[in-house]
């Protein structure tokens, strides 16, 4: 049974809610919008519904409150839903059990049980065949409803499968068809394994007998190698000290000549002196020559300036003196038409006082007039507002009484029918109470039963949880294991065909590469970064030291580069650098560095000696990386750099470079991009971790199967005992809720019979007072008849004189308007006078001081042209001042340019001199040069010899003289050298480690092998295992069908009162994919398919259909959510009638806005929106509720 259910944040309950559910019907009932289907989506959800689109939104985060214009949006949604498991409907060892759901923002999504967190499967699993599921029929919707009368048999196919117990059956199968589908999946992969590494057993037979002949053809190899060395050493130091010799006596020279250089540079930089001492002189007489002429030009302008000041000062005093006398004349025009206006003004204000004593006179009778008509017109509504209320109060009292006489007819009636209830309900008392003696003893004997059966269902399951928690356990390692293995399977079979193919290296490399694998013309080795090995610490750092020489084609000498080099030109592949390994020049780290470096902090090594790679392609690796160092930090490779005077290039261990000469290189490098580099060791570490996990896969699946054949057994004793519990609990509720039932109708009944008592005396005394009023209210209405008509006659008088005074009063009125119209003309009359006047007395004061103002102006102006006057004649003497100095600055102008152009051509000739000494000490020191770079040639060819000896052959010089052989004929040791270095050459890159892979491999295909032989047993076993589950299936769903046929004729005839109804199988033989059709023929119609019946039929029949279900398998709960609203009055009666029948055993929720069904409730939760957009539940216990089964 629903106990309760806990809403918190989910759509319109943003606020904590709780809904407590109780036995029998509950009806959930509000105004469209409210949100009472929420509540139906509150419960699909928390049961785990996973469709948006079913909880009526289009993502799941629409289920999250998202705010309103008032409230903000809230961070998760959470409900829980709790049940009475005290009958254990559900197989958990839990009296109350409680499933909570929680969805975040973040899309985050949280289950428990019990606030225990679990899994979604977890609680699909406690829920399945228990009728509770998301599949199952306790919650019926529309959408419900439509699939039931959908045409199509699979949308209502579930619905039967949940009743018939054998989801939990196809389940186990679905299971098993997705590890047969698994196996399938890991047959295939070991098919590509075995092909794959009987393809590498081929290639790496042949790769161990190559290995044995260059082990041979190597050792000759090594002693013709360092006897040559020697030779060409020899030959060097000789070559060295002859150029040293020569470079001595040309330094001599260099002395000699560095020295008559000096001399004529110090003559050159005397005459340089002089020149600069002249132009500093030039330079402050040019100066001084140009601030005269600016103070020429500044003095003309001024000459200029002081005359326009003369001229505008004189026409300013003349402006001036005109605007005085115009002054003057003006103020004596407007005392004149003052002294005019003051006495017209005089005679307006007499004529304004004679106005004012008549109007006062006027408002007085006005006044009188107007008290004498309010006093009159208020008399007149107070009679009238009396002769309304009059008026009112006798049809209130009329209407009353009308109302007592159908009150009393109407209780008469109800009293004789008291009477006849009395009577019958006494005699079902009777009835009642026998019955509920019996029931009670059949109901303590099943009690006993089942006490008993729960004992042994507990240890069973116990049994049973342990196997399935070992079973799930094991079987999720398998999958991970395999999950693993493949994901490393690809990832190296991603790398090798990478390899294979060249993919990463640049377009004329891989056309070079294609073309050789079709030529097979010999002679290249590969791309660098292919040939090499590198531990995975120093992989990033190797590859930035290579750079785009990863990228270079290593072959055996130069006449294969030239070669391959035509061939691009010719075909337009584009450019490639070749690194011929027999002419490879290349330089090396000295002693001295490294011993400095080998101190340093954090050193690592040599960039040539972290690389694993074939002899034969050593001096490529030698050539790219021999002069660079490896450290672990940018510090340490910044200090590094210093102490070996930025000579090397400098690389640390994640990628950042101090180049030669101090440049740096660093940053962020993406750690996922595996570069060329990467992939050999990539595939080599893949391929080891995936057959150590295949082996741990293999004692997975055996350790599975045990706890498989464990788990069979346990769920086989679990089931029986299962079976008898539940067929006894099923007995005991039929008992216990039909002993309730008959407990509840026995209480209503003598609740019924207590309130007849009480009617019948409350109906007896209120006829007495409805006899009692009626007499009083007669006498009311003939005393209102008599006040009315006094009223009436009292209204005419006073209307009459009320009228008479209005007249005389408005005649008043009129002539009070007409004096303070006349007595307003005057005032403004007067009040222009005053405002003229005071504007021309503002206009005389103006021009008084206007003309004071005007005669300190002129007397300014003429100071002004006596000051420009006296300017005029001071500026004419500075001008003639200023003429004799420019004069005198020109001259000595003159002097000086003459004095500087001969210093200038004595400085040109001393130049010629200091150039020819200096190409002298140039050219000397070029010849020193270069006998230097030579020396130092021959000494790095020295270096690169004894580089190469210890590098190929790891020789110091004295190890090799001790141990080469002697050269009679240099040609002929060359030569055979050659044709050893050609024949190793030819067997191309050795797997040294091939004979020890090679056994290697051979017990890998064993092992693969026995592999397959068990994936195919266990694929039998699986389909074995369907086919016992199919059985199964097969035999309850029949059953089911066949009860369920049986329950669904006898509703569907008791709901539509008479006619019949069935189910058919259709299309396929399977009962199991069979179509499942429904017939139905309502009374007074043929038997016809479901689509050809009107709406409200259609309905109907669903809705019988569903509770031929519930007859058979009864859900503990049941929520319908408006199933009845295409239903008339008339069926909806029907339907609840129906429900009230089964509510004694099963637990009805009702969401409906139809008031038959509420009626029919035994409690009402009413959902509102009082605040918009919030829902909010108020609730009501129904006392006048039906009883159930009748």
């Amino acid at each position: 049974m629903l106990k309760s259910l806990e809403i918190q944040g989910f759509k319109s309950f943003p606020e904590y809610t709780q809904i407590n559910f109780h036995k029998g019907i509950t009806a959930i009932v509000g105004p469209n919008g409210a949100g009472k289907s929420n509540i139906t989506d509150a419960i699909r959800w928390v049961l785990g519904e996973q469709s948006a689109k079913t909880l009526r939104g289009q993502r799941m985060e629409d289920v999250i409150f998202d705010g309103t214009a008032q409230r903000r949006p809230v961070s998760f949604s959470e409900v829980t839903l709790t049940l009475d498991n005290s009958k254990k409907i559900l197989p958990i060892d839990y009296e109350t059990v409680s499933l909570t759901r929680r969805y975040f923002r973040s899309g985050d999504s949280e289950y428990l049980i019990n606030k225990t967190p679990c899994r979604l499967k977890d609680i699909n699993r406690l829920l399945m065949d228990t009728a509770v599921g998301l599949d199952g029929y306790s919650i019926i919707g529309q959408g419900r409803v439509d699939e039931i009368l959908s045409n199509k048999s699979e949308d209502r196919r579930a619905i039967f499968e949940e009743a018939s117990g054998i989801v939990q059956f196809r389940s186990r199968k679905e299971e098993a068809l997705r590890k047969i589908e698994r196996s399938e999946q890991n047959l295939v992969r070991v098919d590509d394994l075995l092909a794959e590494l009987e393809n590498q057993a081929v290639l790496l037979e042949k790769q161990a007998e190559d290995a044995r002949s260059h082990m041979d053809l190597a050792s000759r190899f090594r002693k013709l190698d360092t006897a040559l060395v020697l030779r060409q050493l020899e030959t060097l130091e000789s070559q060295k000290a002859k150029k040293e010799s020569e470079a001595s006596l040309i330094e001599a020279d260099l002395e000699e000549a560095r020295k008559a250089q000096d001399h004529e540079r110090a003559n050159h930089e005397s005459s340089i002196h002089t020149i600069d001492q002249l132009d500093r002189k030039l330079e402050l007489e040019q100066t001084h020559f140009n601030e005269l002429s600016v103070k020429e030009t500044e003095h003309i302008g001024l000459e200029a300036l002081y005359k326009e000041k003369y001229s505008s000062s004189k026409e300013g005093a003349e402006s001036l003196l005109e605007e005085k006398n115009r002054l003057v004349m003006q103020v004596m025009a407007a005392e004149q038409d003052l002294a005019g206006r003051a006495s017209e003004r005089d005679d307006l204000m007499q004529r304004r006082n004679v106005l004012e004593k008549q109007l006062e006179g006027e408002k007085k009778r006005l006044l009188s007039l107007k008290e004498r008509a309010d006093g009159h017109g208020k008399d007149l509504s107070d009679l009238t507002v009396r002769r309304e209320e009059r008026m009112s109060r006798l049809a209130d009292i009329r209407a009353s009484l009308q109302e007592m006489a159908g009150e009393k007819q109407a209780l008469e009636k109800s009293f004789q029918r008291l009477k006849t209830d009395k009577s019958t309900l006494a005699e079902e008392i009777a009835t009642a109470a026998e019955y509920l003696k019996n029931l009670g003893r059949d109901r303590s004997s099943c009690e006993d039963g089942i006490t008993v059966l729960q004992s042994r269902a507990a240890e069973a399951k116990k049994n049973t949880q342990q196997g399935h928690r070992q079973t799930d356990s094991i079987e999720q390692a398998a999958e991970e294991l395999s999950r693993k293995i493949k994901q490393l399977a690809y990832e190296a079979d991603t790398l090798e065909r990478l390899e294979l193919d060249y993919e990463g290296y640049s377009q004329p490399v891989r056309q070079i590469m294609q073309e050789e694998g079709k030529t097979a013309r010999g002679g290249i080795y590969g791309p660098l970064g292919s040939l090499l090995t590198v531990p995975e610490t120093l992989r990033q750092a190797v590859e930035i030291a290579l750079g785009a020489s990863a990228h270079h084609l290593v072959c055996d000498k130069e006449e294969t580069a030239e070669y391959w080099i035509d061939w691009l030109r010719r075909t337009r592949q584009g450019r490639a650098t070749f690194l011929p390994v027999q002419s490879l020049s290349f330089g090396t780290v000295d002693q001295k560095t490294l011993d400095t470096a080998s101190t340093s902090k954090g050193w690592i090594g040599l960039a040539s000696e972290a690389v694993i790679c074939d002899q034969a392609i050593l001096p490529a690796v030698r050539y790219t990386l021999g002069r660079t160092l490896l450290v672990q930090t940018l510090e340490d490779a910044v200090e590094l750099s210093r102490k070996t005077g930025r000579r090397y290039s400098v690389v640390t261990r994640d990628g950042d470079v101090v180049h030669r000469g101090g440049s740096m290189t660093g940053g962020h490098r993406s750690a996922r991009s595996t570069g060329v580099l990467g992939r050999p060791g990539r595939i080599q570490a893949a391929r080891q971790e995936a057959a150590e996990m295949a082996g741990e896969l293999e004692e997975t699946r055996r350790k599975f199967d045990a706890a498989k054949e464990e788990l069979r057994s346990f769920a086989e004793s679990e089931e029986g005992i299962l079976e008898e519990l539940a067929q006894a609990r099923r007995e005991l509720v039929r008992l216990e809720a039909e002993e309730e039932a008959k407990e509840s109708a026995l209480r209503r009944i003598q609740t019924e019979r207590e309130k007849l008592e009480e009617e019948e005396a409350r109906l007896t005394e209120r006829l007495a007072e409805l006899d009692g009023s009626m007499a009083r209210m007669g006498q009311d209405i003939q005393e209102g008849e008599r006040e009315r008509q006094d009223l009436e006659e009292g209204i005419g008088t006073l209307k009459t004189e009320h009228e008479e005074e209005l007249s005389l009063y408005h005649d008043c009125r009129e002539t009070v308007t007409k004096l303070e119209l006349s007595i307003a003309s005057i005032a403004d009359l007067l009040a222009g006078f005053d405002k003229r006047a005071a504007q021309s007395d503002r206009e005389i004061e103006a021009a008084r001081l206007r003309l004071s103002s005007l005669e300190r102006e002129w007397e300014s102006q003429t100071r002004k042209m006596e000051q420009a006057r006296n300017d005029i004649e001071l500026n004419e003497k500075a001008l003639g001042q200023i003429g004799e100095m420019i004069k005198a600055s020109r001259a000595s102008l003159e002097d000086l340019l003459t004095r500087r152009e001969e210093a200038f051509t004595r400085q040109r000739a001393l130049l010629g001199s200091m150039n020819s000494a200096g190409d002298l000490v140039a050219s000397l020191q070029t010849v020193l040069e270069r006998r230097k770079a030579e020396t130092q040639r021959a000494e790095q060819q020295i270096d690169d010899q004894l580089n190469r000896l210890w590098e190929t052959h790891g020789l110091t010089r004295a190890e090799a003289e001790g141990e080469a052989d002697s050269i009679p004929s240099l040609a002929k040791a060359t030569a055979e050298r050659d044709e050893l270095k050609r024949r190793i050459d030819e067997l191309g890159p050795i797997n040294h480690n091939a004979i020890r892979d090679f056994e290697s491999l051979k017990s890998r295909i064993d092992f693969t092998v026995s592999q397959r032989q068990d994936i195919e047993a266990a694929q039998a076993e699986l389909q074995s295992v369907i086919g016992q589950l199919d059985q199964s299936m097969r035999e309850q769903f029949s059953e089911t069908i066949h009860q369920v046929n049986q329950n669904f004729n006898q509703v569907f005839a008791e709901l539509f009162s008479g006619g019949q109804a069935e189910l058919v199988l259709e299309g396929d033989e399977d009962v199991l994919t069979a179509d499942i059709g429904i017939r139905a023929q309502p009374p007074g119609k043929k038997l016809q398919k479901l689509s050809l019946l009107s709406g409200g039929e259609r309905c109907l029949t669903a809705i019988a259909l569903l509770f031929a279900i519930l007859k058979l398998k009864p859900a503990p709960f049941c929520v319908f959510d408006e199933v009845e609203s295409a239903l008339d009055d008339a069926n909806v009666k029907r339907f609840t009638d129906y429900i009230r029948r089964y509510a004694w055993s099963m637990q009805f929720i009702l969401v409906t806005h139809r008031k038959g069904t509420m009626e029919a409730a035994d409690r009402l939760y009413g959902v509102t929106m009082q605040e918009r957009g919030i829902s909010r539940v108020l609730s009501m216990v129904l006392s006048t509720a039906l009883p159930y089964g009748d």
